[in-house]
């Protein structure tokens, strides 16, 4: 199994997706898909959005395929996955990089792709998000916005890849791929009904006009205003600047975590140490505030960060991994109301820290938005939780929610100590302490004992599908955009790891030979295949008797895979 991502070209992204979407009535497996039919808009940025829910820079903004997933489902605000100089084996990322079974961990940061390959496929989710709104009539094409996200330093914002990179989503008709799909859809017009050359050739390449700036912990004060100010005064991008939780102190953060069912995360004080303080924050948002004001921008806070604990029980591979989801809530609420407070309630702030349907319709409503999420889509039904949380956000007056709440955000944050529904449970919890670490058994066979169905739910990447032979449904993993980030062992219910262990579909030979999966590919009119212990090109017809039947049902079932 190779952890590399093939990026998939236009040509075949949208191929799938009308293939698809005509053969099942669903966009990379998720069939909740979200029409808005709501009159009321947001406007951000001089831009309208239908609601303000989107993904969580991270695993499901990616890759194109995952953003059109996420649209599909109901997002409509798309927060990128950030991007440095550092990028794929530099970054060091051990496997797996993901685990989710309750609240979630990663030891993932950063785009895997160099910024220009990130770029590229930003352009091509665009152009597929424009097409496909309009085509299938999911919303209006103009009611998503995409906001980029860079690190970690000024030098490194300033580094050519970085600078081309901002500039590319800010006037994306400048870049190579920006034709190409551009080309590809003149071409390709009569495929669709909606869509003509015109619309195309219309569609704005201003892809970005706003920015999501991370830091890393230990980043001083001074250094982050400058970059802040650099985006602003320089690049004329509208700002959310990335909080720590850390800005709360330890002693609060302890309490908190203790309060709520989370006594066993442990963490040092080294990073509350390093991190700027609340008395650096406020000061240093009026100021940027200010800023911003002057070149007729809006500046913001992104809250929170993940939250950098220690690994005690071989959860993942390392020393360190990044907390997210149902722990962070109680950090990021309260570092909201703290903020808000502070600030008399004149502060915009994007949100993301472990919202969730319990919670995510009363943080809009206090005032807090876009609100963005990852963990939940990690888990249960994946993408196609998103139509329910759109449902949830968008039955708020738009109107109601113009300024922070503070008192609101004060008594969600309050709620997150005092509601035992929002902590971790019991169950949970005698499970976390029965196996904590990471699912490291395997399957002894192919099949599934019962196919739940969980790992094409949870696959950020959209790499495994189910297919019915002779009445049985079938796992196939699809090698191609797999990252080997573990999400879909971690909610394997077998156990098994269904990356390594279920027959895999390659796109050609050469990604079969550097993995050490069983699959197959199609080559012309030949199938290649590794099937216990033989390899070999042949016919259809000459494939080994028990996958034969697998390999004509994959074709039958998901064409769009092999045209």
């Amino acid at each position: 199994m190779s952890d590399l991502m093939y990026p998939v070209s236009f040509d075949r992204l949208m191929h799938h997706i009308v293939a698809e979407y005509g053969k099942h009535r669903r966009i990379y497996n998720v069939d909740a898909i979200h029409r808005f039919g709501c009159v009321s808009r947001l406007s951000l940025f001089g831009r309208t959005m239908e609601n303000p829910l989107g993904p969580a820079a991270g695993p499901h903004t990616q890759l194109a395929q995952n953003i059109v997933a996420a649209y599909v489902g109901g997002a409509r605000f798309i927060e990128l996955k950030t991007v440095q100089t550092m990028y794929g084996e530099e970054l060091g990322i051990p496997r797996p990089c993901i685990n989710s079974a309750d609240e979630a961990y990663n030891v993932e940061w950063s785009a895997e792709y160099r910024a220009d390959e990130a770029m590229a496929e930003y352009v091509k989710a665009w152009f597929a998000l424009k097409v496909i709104s309009k085509e299938f009539e999911l919303g209006d094409p103009d009611g998503f916005i995409f906001n980029m996200s860079v690190g970690y330093n000024l030098a490194g914002i300033k580094d050519p890849l970085i600078d081309n990179f901002i500039e590319g989503l800010k006037a994306a008709s400048k870049t190579a791929i920006w034709k190409e799909c551009q080309d590809w859809l003149l071409a390709n017009v009569a495929l669709f009904k909606n869509v003509d050359a015109d619309y195309i050739k219309a569609i704005s390449d201003n892809i970005c006009q706003s920015i999501t700036l991370s830091t890393m912990h230990g980043c001083p004060a001074h250094e982050i205003e400058g970059i802040c100010t650099y985006l602003l005064t320089e690049k004329k991008l509208n700002l959310y600047l990335k909080c720590n939780p850390t800005l709360l102190g330890y002693d609060k953060v302890r309490s908190l975590l203790d309060a709520t069912g989370f006594d066993y995360v442990i963490f040092d004080k080294h990073q509350f140490e390093v991190d700027p303080t609340m008395d650096d924050a406020v000061p240093m948002i009026k100021r940027l505030q200010a800023v911003a004001e002057g070149e007729g921008l809006q500046f913001g806070v992104k809250l929170t960060n993940t939250f950098p604990v220690t690994i005690t029980k071989k959860e993942l591979p390392g020393e360190q991994m990044y907390m997210s989801g149902k722990a962070l809530y109680p950090l990021t609420i309260s570092l909201a109301a703290q903020l808000s407070k502070a600030l008399d309630g004149k502060l915009a702030i994007s949100y993301s820290g472990g919202a969730d349907r319990k919670t995510i319709k009363k943080v809009f409503g206090a005032g807090i938005w876009p609100v963005t999420v990852c963990t939940t889509l990690l888990q249960g039904a994946g993408y196609n939780q998103l139509d329910a949380l759109a449902k949830e956000v968008e039955s708020v007056p738009y109107q109601s929610v113009k300024t922070l709440d503070v008192a609101a955000i004060e008594a969600l944050a309050a709620d997150a100590v005092s509601d035992a529904t929002l902590h971790k449970t019991a169950a949970m919890r005698k499970k976390h302490d029965a196996h904590p670490g990471f699912q490291d058994a395997r399957a002894t066979t192919y099949t599934c004992r019962v196919v739940c169905g969980n790992c094409v739910r949870v696959c950020p990447n959209r790499t495994n599908e189910i297919i019915t032979v002779n009445g049985q449904k079938l796992v196939i993993h699809i090698d191609e955009s797999c990252n080997e980030c573990g999400n879909c062992a971690c909610n394997c219910v077998e156990p098994c790891q269904p990356y390594k262990d279920r027959l895999t579909f390659f796109l050609d030979k050469a990604r079969l030979d550097a993995s050490t999966n069983d699959g197959f590919y199609k080559a012309g009119d030949l199938w290649g295949y590794r099937f216990e212990g033989t390899t070999a090109e042949v016919p259809l017809a000459q494939l080994p008797a028990a996958l034969q039947p697998v390999v004509a049902q994959f074709e039958k079932e998901l064409p769009y895979y092999v045209g």
